[in-house]
Parts: C-alpha cells; structure tokens; sequence
C-alpha cells in the first residue's frame, strides 16, 4: 500500500495505536466509589429506575476547602453502558446527520462533474466563436460559473419534479383510503340498519345488533393483522414522524410495506367504528412518501447525487407531511404549518416554498380525482372545499358561503372561549395521564401477538355493542323536516317515520364526514340534546382513551374534534338554561371552540389546529377565538398532567432520543460541561486500517461515527461514518494487500454501497462475507472521511453542544481536549439524558464549583 496521505490530510500508515479507546487518556477528576453509609446501605441506589440511574451522577469530590456536590458525569461506568444496564434511552435507534458534506471524493466527484458538463457542452456547439465563449474559465484560474450554473439548474428541476410528485401520489393515496374507509363505514352501518326497518317483532334489533358487532370485530381483526406483521405500523404515526423529522431513524418504520400496512390498517379501524381517524395515518403515508422520494432519483446522473443525502431525505419526509395533512383535511396551509409547527425540526425559506407547492399539487388533484368519483361533472365545485362547512351537494344550504346566518360571537364571549379553552385543556391533561398510565400497564403485562388480538376483538365488540345499545336506552326522537342537512345525514333507528334519533345519528354516521359536521352546522338547539351531546362526547372520550395504544393503525384528530364538539355545544346548552334569551349563545360556535379546545389540549398545537379549523369550516373569522381557545387548552394542559402532549408522551415512553429545539433546563442553568456528558469509551481510527482490525471495532463498539486521528499526535484530523465503514467492507477492490496501489471508489459507487441505515448489520453480520485472506488486508479510509469534523472541547458547556448539535442536526459531536485529541464523544443519546435531569437531582453550588468544573484537581484532591 502506498505511504502517505498527502492528498487527504497527510496522514501516514496505520501504526500501533490507532483503533484504541480514547478514554484511556488523561481525564479531569478522580472520584470515590460509592460510599457505605451507617445502616450499610449505599448513598448511590443501583435499582434499574431512572432516576437511580442519574443519581449515579450525583457525585462528591473532596476538593482543597470542603467537599463539594456537584454533577460531573459519569465515571465508573461510560453512559452507554449504564443505559444498557438499565434498559437504555434509545440506543436502538439510529440517528442521520444533516450535515454538509466535506470529504475528497465528494470534492473529487464535484470536479469531475463540472469537467463533463463543460465536454459535453463545447462538444454540442459546431462553432468556434460558441465554443470560446462557452470555454471554462478554469482554465486561466477561474471559476467555471455557467456549467456550475446549468448543474444546478438540473438538480433543482429533479428536485421540483419530486415535490410535484410527493404531493400528487399523497392525493392518489388519500383518496383511495378515505373513499375506502368511508364506503366501507356506509356499508356496514346501512346493513345492520336494515334490520330495524322491516316490519315484525322487536328481534330484529337483536339481529341488527349481531350482525353489526359481527361485521365490526371482523373489521377490528382485519386491522390488527397489518400491524402484527409491521408492529411499527400501530398507532398514529405522528409521533414516528415527529421522530423522523427530528433525525431519529426507526428500524422499518418509512418503509413503503409499512406504508402499506398502516393504510389497510387505518381503512380497517374506522370501518369497524372504532374511534379512529385518517389523519394521523395520512401524514405518517406522506412522510413515508417524501422519506422515499429520492429512491426515485437516478443513481447514474451523478448531477443529483445531492438529492439522496440525509439533508434532502429529511427535507422530502418534510414534504410528504405537509403534503399528508393536506389529503386529510384539503387545506394546503394547514398541510405547511403543521409541518413547520408540529413536524420539522430543521425549518427554511426554501423548505416553505417546496411543501406549500406539494400541498397545494395535493389539494387540486384531489378536487379533480373527487369531482369525477362524485359524479358532480367536470371542473370544481365549491362543496369539494371544506370539510366540515356543512356544504350539502344536494342541497342549497350552505352556512358560510351563501346563507346569512352562520355561527356567531360577540366580544365578551372571549371570556367563555377561554374557560372552554380551560376545560379542553383539563380534559387533554387528563386524556394524557390516563393513557400513559394505560400504556405502562401494557407494558408490565408484556402482551404476545394472541393476546393483543384478543384485546382489540374485545374493546371492538364493547365498542360496537355500545354504540347501538345506548341509542336504544337513551332514545330522544326529533323531527327531520326542519333540519338544515339532507335526510342521509340522520338516523331513524327505533324512532317513527319522519323522525331521527339524535344518540344514533351521532354515533351511527361517520365521525368526520357526518357527526363534527352536524354539530358545527345545526343552528337550532333543539336537534341535539344537552344529554345527547355528554352522552355521545364522553362515550368516545372513554373509548378512545382506552383504545388509543392497542395494535391498530387509528389517528386520534377526529375522534377529537367528535368530543370536543359534543362537549362544547352541551356546554353552551347548559349557559343558555341561565342566561336570558336575548343573550342566549350560538351551540355551532361552542362546537368548533370545543373541538379546537380538546384538540389542542391533547396533542399541544396552536398555529396549525386554527389554520385546520378555519379552514375545515370556511370560517376564516374565527381564526381569533380559536387561537386563543388553543392557546388556554395548551397551557392548562400541560399544568394538569405536567407533561408535554401526547405524541411527546409516546416518544418518552419509547425512549425515542428526539431533541427539542431548546436545551433543556438543567443545561442551560447548570454549570455543565461537555466532558460531563460524553461518552469516554470512543475508539479511533487511522487513515490505514488492517481489516481484520476494522471488523473488530465495528462488532464490538456501536458508535454512529469514529474519530480518524494523526498518528503522531493522535490529533484529529477527520470523522468517519458507521455506514461507509459498512459501505467500504462489502466493496472487495477497496480492499488492498501491503504495497499495492489503493482503489478509490468514486461518490457514486460508494453512496450505492451504502447499508439501509434503518437495517444495519450488527454483531457477527459485519464481515461475514470476508475471507481469512481479506481480513489481512488494509483499507484506505481517508479519501471518505469528512474532512475537519465538527467538534467542542471538553470544557465547552453541555448547552452549546446541544445547540451545536440540534441547530446542525449533526449525528455526533466529537469532544477534544486542548491539543485536539478526541477523548469522548457525543450522541443524541447522551443528550437526551438532560431532559431526564430535574432540579432537585441536579444542584450545584456556586461556591468554588469553578475549581471543580474549570481546572485540573489539585495534587491534594483524595478519595474520600
């Protein structure tokens, strides 16, 4: 192999060193072990909790004046192995990095890509004048600005052809599922129905009742058996999202089978009346969709090798969210502003742009695919618009748009959208704390696959069982005639001829496309009663939070909006018994607050949620009473349950590593240090490594990146990734004996070689394909290694290399000490420990703790 590496650092061969942990360099404290106190129990509990597991971190140091308590991180144990002893804080999950690529063959590809764009444009033109005016300016030192210019301009056509492309196949998708789900919903419920409507005696209700409890748990199995096959399809998929969005890569989880699962899943559990919803599903299938797109992108135009990094990956997941929140409630706005708000961890102008345009492409494929599937002729109709407006397509009535009498407020009603806004979010606090308690008990009772379809045939049984039998029990009938909608809209149910009954036609009827539509549109108290409303609203309420966690695919977004609309307009029925009549207030108004309330009290969203509201409603001036309502909920929520919402509350209850956009209390109000929240145990390695060597490091060490240092110095001088590691191994003509030439894969070939991050081999997987002879082969790592990586010394605070780490989206941060030597590293893994940290676990003194934290400990400092 040759020597030296001049053109990649000037590094030199691999020598004896390289490969080594990193922790055994000098470190900063020595510590005492744990101290036996007088009744002989240790002052350092070692049970598998939490917070047993940072009390470990706790430590005293006997320092030149006094002891002092301070955090100074782990010692005895690196965190990884502590995490792993007590059951780890997502050391399953792998993590991308968005950062700019620096390595010499990605500079190299560059190069070469310029020099055949400017061939193959001076080859095109016959004339010499053309030629010479077209000729590189590389060539008299310059920079080659118009073949660099038409490059670009490729790559930001494919790049705007894959965003019109996300947003047209989520609008085929949504389409597909929601009609799916919905005629399948119909089916179901005009079947058992039919029983009621024959003439004879009263065992018909009975025959009803079967066949929809039959018809329901059948559904309910047929949505189970997806998510049995891909677990990671369960839930809503929002929360996975949020994950991907913030780097967190989930083993399966975006794959195009999942994708699959999830969609028959979702049709499934809302067929079966479950208390489910499409729009949790529909943003997990944009995600997957965009996460996918540049699989589409050409592996032989080397122009868009861009295209496929993990910067554009998250940005076109990005893209599919918006583009998902779009399908499911056709508002393009709404589809950018829960992606910026609730999804995207890594925001910009030009990200703005690309989802609104997906959004919008999403949007208007779907009105022209639904205008034909309805039969409504060619061109748009204005019924196509909004969700829950009311619009009848055979009917003249419209709330917002052509009758004048519409939901109203007046000001001093804010008062009253704040308290309903306190009730939303008391309610989501609750919901919150009652389902985490419901999934710990999932939990300990450790379900297998048998049990959890037993549990989903059972809740799917008392479900459908409930919703026909309380109609009966509590049957209030109401005349048709005068009623806004049209006849589809109410059930009849055990009611006479001409009349509906209103539990039934709540919980009968589509939750969306029906029952949030008859309670923001019907104006005349009477067409629901006060105890109808609690009756239905707290019946999916209860449903829902027991449901909501067990192996189905379901959204909680319209079950939501069900309750908070049930619950709003009986509140306003109950003021309207003490208020006098000319101040009576409008139940449609308290409808759409107490959906927004719920709403916003569970999941925790403001911007997004009005601009779904408004939008759904074609209620534009509500915007104003529905932020605030959300705002209230927000704030009391996380008040009652002391926790964030519950798509947070799943991630924690995962362990999933995701990153807020702030550091975390405890960073940036201790003196804490980046040496205090590394992970010593870090193995480097050299510009040359022996094969054999390399397998080594990568089967026993799970680190995402490793070091390349000088061998000299053991400076640093570069960062490698796990995966081209992976990547080099499996490429035979890299591998080279002593004294060969070394083989230099170009960009392209090594990024085709590249593992799917989401399926990393691990363990004896790793170099199972070598031979004995290619193991004592060398391996040239330096042309791939990112050049200069981003790293912090040791004394830096843990707050800025959280900052530097999330505002990056970097994979890891190295930790140098002042000659640049890595002696630790930090993961997103290590970082999310901070969250875990809370005031009273964590206390630092102000006195003399900048002897501890910014010094080197005096020759005095003694184990105690």
């Amino acid at each position: 192999m040759k020597e030296g590496t001049q053109n990649y650092g000037s590094l030199s061969k691999t020598e004896e060193g390289c490969g080594d942990t990193a922790g055994s360099r000098p470190t900063w404290f020595t510590l005492t072990k744990p101290r036996i106190a007088s009744d002989g129990a240790e002052d350092v509990t070692y049970s598998g909790s939490k917070r047993a597991l940072l009390n470990r971190w706790m430590k005293k140091v006997k320092v030149r004046g006094g002891d002092l308590e301070a955090f100074i991180g782990p010692t005895d144990h690196c965190v990884e192995a502590m995490l792993r002893q007590h059951g780890g804080l997502g050391l399953e999950y792998n993590s991308l990095d968005r950062n700019i690529i620096d390595t010499a063959v990605w500079h190299r590809r560059k190069t070469q890509l310029i020099k055949a764009k400017r061939e193959g444009i001076n080859e095109s033109f016959n004339g010499g004048s053309q030629r010479a005016a077209l000729q590189s300016s590389e060539d008299e030192g310059g920079f080659d600005h118009e073949t660099v210019k038409l490059l670009e301009t490729e790559r930001e056509r494919m790049e705007w052809a894959l965003v019109v492309g996300i947003g047209f196949f989520m609008a085929i998708i949504g389409v597909i599922v929601s009609r799916t789900a919905d005629n399948l919903l119909e089916w179901k419920l005009e079947s058992a129905l039919e029983w009621l409507e024959r003439d004879g005696d009263e065992s018909y209700w009975y025959y009803g009742l079967a066949q929809h409890v039959a018809t329901s748990t059948i559904l309910a199995m047929f949505a189970f058996i997806p998510v049995a096959i891909a677990p990671v399809s369960g839930g809503s998929g929002i929360a996975e999202a949020k994950a991907t969005l913030n780097g967190v890569v989930i083993a399966n989880c975006t794959a195009i089978s999942t994708c699959c699962c999830k969609a028959v899943s979702v049709i499934c559990s809302v067929a079966a009346s479950l208390p489910a919803g499409l729009e949790g599903p529909m943003i997990f299938m944009g995600l997957s969709i965009g996460e996918n797109a540049n699989r589409l992108v050409p592996r032989n135009r080397p122009a868009f090798d861009l295209l496929r990094t993990d910067r554009h990956r998250i940005d076109f997941a990005a893209i599919g969210c918006a583009a998902g929140v779009a399908a499911a409630f056709r508002s393009p706005v709404s589809g950018v502003l829960f992606a910026m708000e609730e999804g995207s961890s890594f925001w910009s102008t030009s990200l703005t742009w690309r989802c609104f345009l997906s959004a919008c492409v999403t949007v208007i494929t779907m009105y022209a695919i639904m205008s034909k599937v309805l039969g409504n002729g060619s061109g748009f109709h204005v019924s196509n618009m909004a969700v829950f407006n009311g619009i009848d397509t055979n009917s003249s009535s419209n709330l917002a748009l052509g009758d004048s009498d519409h939901p109203e407020f007046y000001l001093w009603e804010y008062g009253m959208f704040m308290l309903v806004g306190s009730f939303g979010g008391i309610i989501g606090g609750l919901f919150c704390s009652a389902n985490r308690a419901l999934a710990l008990l999932r939990r300990r009772l450790s379900f297998n696959i048998v049990q959890k379809g037993i549990e989903v045939f059972v809740i799917a049984a008392v479900t459908a069982t409930l919703i026909w039998v309380l109609p009966s029990f509590f049957s209030r009938c109401g005349d048709i005639e005068p009623r806004r909608l049209g006849h589809t809209y109410y059930k009849q149910f055990t009611c006479e001829e001409g009349e509906y009954n209103e539990l039934a036609t709540l919980l009968l009827n589509p939750l969306g496309a029906k029952g949030i539509t008859l309670l923001f549109t019907e104006d005349d108290p009477d067409a629901f009663s006060m105890s109808t409303c609690i009756i239905a609203g707290m019946t999916h309420l209860v449903i829902l939070c027991v449901a909501f966690g067990m192996s189905i695919s379901a959204g909680i977004f319209i079950p939501l909006l069900f309750i908070g609309a049930c619950l709003g307009r009986a509140l306003a029925l109950i003021c309207n018994i003490f208020l006098d009549e000319a101040w009576n207030i409008d139940p449609r108004t308290y409808a759409i607050i107490g959906a927004a309330a719920t709403l916003g009290g569970v999941v925790r969203v403001l911007i997004s949620l009005t601009a779904i509201v408004t939008h759904t409603t074609s209620l534009s001036f509500f915007m104003t009473p529905v932020m605030l309502t959300t705002l209230v909920a927000q704030n009391v929520g996380n008040w009652v349950s002391d926790r964030p919402g519950i798509y947070d509350v799943i991630l924690q209850l995962r362990g999933v590593p995701f990153l807020e956009e702030e550091c975390p209390v405890v960073g940036r109000n201790a003196n804490i240090r980046a040496r205090n929240v590394m992970r010593k145990n870090v193995v480097t390695v050299c510009a040359e490594m022996l094969v054999k060597d390399l397998v080594g490091i990568l089967r026993s060490n799970n680190d995402p990146d490793f070091p390349v240092v000088d061998k000299q110095d053991g400076s640093l001088v570069g960062k490698i990734s796990r995966i081209d590691l992976l990547a080099l191994l499996s490429q035979q003509k890299v591998l080279v004996s002593m004294g060969e030439d070394e083989v230099v894969l170009s960009y392209s070939e090594l990024d085709e070689a590249r593992p799917d991050p989401r399926n990393l081999p691990t363990g004896d997987e790793i170099g199972e394909h070598l031979s004995h002879d290619d193991e004592l082969k060398y391996v040239y790592i330096a042309p791939y290694m990112q050049i200069a990586p981003m790293s912090i010394q040791g004394h830096g605070s843990a707050e800025r290399a959280y900052e530097i780490f999330r505002s990056l989206g970097l994979r890891s941060i190295l930790v140098v000490d002042k000659h640049s030597r890595p002696i630790g590293i930090i993961t997103r893994h290590e970082l999310a420990l901070l969250e875990e940290i809370g005031e009273n676990e964590h206390k630092v003194k102000q006195k003399k703790r900048s002897t501890l934290l910014y010094s080197q400990p005096h020759k005095d400092t003694q184990f105690e």
